[in-house]
């Protein structure tokens, strides 16, 4: 008999807690939790003894010398893993540590190394590998060619509930934001099937103080693009996509997968389908008792090397998330370059927006656009998707003044603070927006803002972004992208 205890005792120790029921030769016998009213409702709904019931300021270390136990469920706050996990490893425990298994590479590395050191199973808990599909998945990619690239996005729009429940994600500090909640999960997609070390080729993203809601960053890797996109503040489909040289396999909410299209290069598709057994945590609740069982001390499938990846992963984008001078840098290059050669009127206004207009459609939601000309304020262009409202042009607007005020494009200022600490000052003044989006039209030779270019209504950065690309394509040049912009 396997004995579980839970140290941490939360709503997700409750799902493990009914999933474990199902595992023959398993048993709960012990809970550790902060208040003794917790523990007592352990003691009646899951039949725990009650002097196994641990509460109070050292209830962890009580349940980890309780002989009792022969591994434990790691549930507690992201940022108290490292520290239980060492201990629990230290007290002859196995451990299952819910995800992600820890804030960075270095922590990771460091329970790795004691994990081997003591003989002992540690597993990070990353349900999509052991859903019943997950092998099916595999297989399928063997049908699409050679991988090129891997989308994984996993958006909620949750800010409202969390915030509503105090939540520790949203307090700020260590084991707080988005990236390590969800992205985590895009993570172990993306560790799955790209080889090499990530680099990061662009971020952007959103902040609550100084907790990342929202990320959305694309890497290289080993010769594979790959992107990854989570947020707390907005809903999306919650995908993987992994697309190869013949097809696609796009799996289906990516956390907790049972569905997944495959789609050829020829226009034809399948589906595959796998219903959990009993619920998505029992697959990786019964390979952690095999492995226990067989006397592992690793997971064939999620090894300590891949949760040590996954880590890397999300050390890499956390530090785009620190504007450096090099994206301002590459920011008055873009200025630079992206000039009219002799003249930008009405006709070249049609033309870039009628470009803009079309670019859009590569992206996920509809846009606002406007070009004015600055010496006399005269609209050369407007358009607007039918999902927008008046209220957009007032973010257009923002945009605009902000360039005005500073002579070069909005997101300049938010760059501009970013670089020197000041992040907090960014709406200092009214009327201004100081985020991407406003770019000013020159021509060459001139320092003169001939007019303005705006779009509001993409993702963060991505407005600048689109502009950017607009401006290339009517230019017939390339100009350096900017690497990070969050706000």
């Amino acid at each position: 008999m396997i004995r579980f205890g839970i140290l941490g005792a939360g709503n997700i120790a409750h799902r493990f807690a009914a999933s474990l029921a199902h595992e023959n030769g398993a048993k709960l016998v012990a809970v550790s939790c902060r208040s003794a009213e917790k523990a007592a409702s352990w003691v009646r709904d899951y039949d725990i003894p009650a002097d196994q019931a641990y509460a109070g300021e050292h209830a962890h270390e009580e349940l980890l010398s309780d002989l009792d136990v022969d591994a434990i469920y790691l549930a507690l706050p992201h940022q108290l893993h490292h520290q239980w996990a060492l201990a629990a490893l230290r007290a002859g425990k196995a451990v299952l540590c819910e995800k992600p298994a820890m804030l960075t590479a270095q922590e990771m590395a460091e329970v790795a190394d004691v994990a081997r050191e003591q003989g002992i199973l540690f597993m990070e808990a990353m349900k999509p590998r052991f859903v019943p599909i997950y092998q099916q998945i595999i297989d399928a990619t063997s049908e699409i060619g050679q991988i090129v690239r891997i989308d994984a996005t996993l958006c909620n729009d949750m800010l409202g509930y969390t915030q509503s429940k105090d939540s520790y994600h949203l307090h700020g500090g260590p084991g707080a934001g988005v990236l390590l909640d969800c992205g985590i999960y895009c993570a172990s997609w993306l560790e799955d099937f790209c080889p090499g070390i990530p680099q990061l080729e662009r971020i952007c993203g959103a902040f609550n103080g100084d907790v990342d809601t929202y990320v959305d960053a694309t890497l290289e890797y080993g010769g594979v693009e790959a992107r990854l996109e989570c947020a707390f503040d907005r809903a999306k489909p919650r995908t993987a996509t992994i697309v190869g040289t013949k097809g696609s396999v796009r799996v289906e909410e990516l956390h907790r997968p049972q569905r997944a299209v495959v789609t050829l290069a020829d226009g034809s598709e399948r589906v595959i389908e796998a219903p959990y057994e009993h619920d998505d945590f029992y697959g990786e609740v019964h390979h952690f008792c095999e492995l226990l069982r067989s006397g592992a001390t690793e997971s064939p499938i999620m090894p300590l090397k891949d949760s040590l990846h996954c880590a890397l992963l999300l050390d890499t984008i956390r530090e785009g998330f620190h504007v450096t001078q090099g994206t301002l840098d590459a920011l008055a290059e873009q200025e630079r370059i992206l000039r009219y050669p002799e003249r930008f009127g009405a006709a070249e206004a049609l033309a870039l927006g009628n470009r803009i207009a079309t670019l859009f459609h590569e992206y996920d939601r509809g846009i606002t656009c406007k070009i004015t000309r600055e010496s006399d304020g005269m609209q050369l262009f407007a358009w607007s998707n039918d999902d927008k409202a008046p209220r957009n042009y007032d973010f257009v607007e923002g945009k605009r003044a902000a360039a005005r005020a500073n002579g070069h494009a909005s997101v300049w200022k938010q760059l501009e603070l970013s670089v020197a600490g000041h992040s907090e000052e960014l709406f200092s003044t009214p009327g201004q927006m100081p985020v991407a989006g406003a770019f000013p039209i020159r021509v060459q030779d001139s320092d003169e803002v001939v007019a303005t270019v705006v779009v509001s209504g993409l993702h963060e950065g991505l407005d600048h972004e689109l502009v950017v690309r607009a401006l290339e394509a009517e230019l017939g040049v390339s100009a350096p992208a900017l690497k990070s912009i969050v706000k």
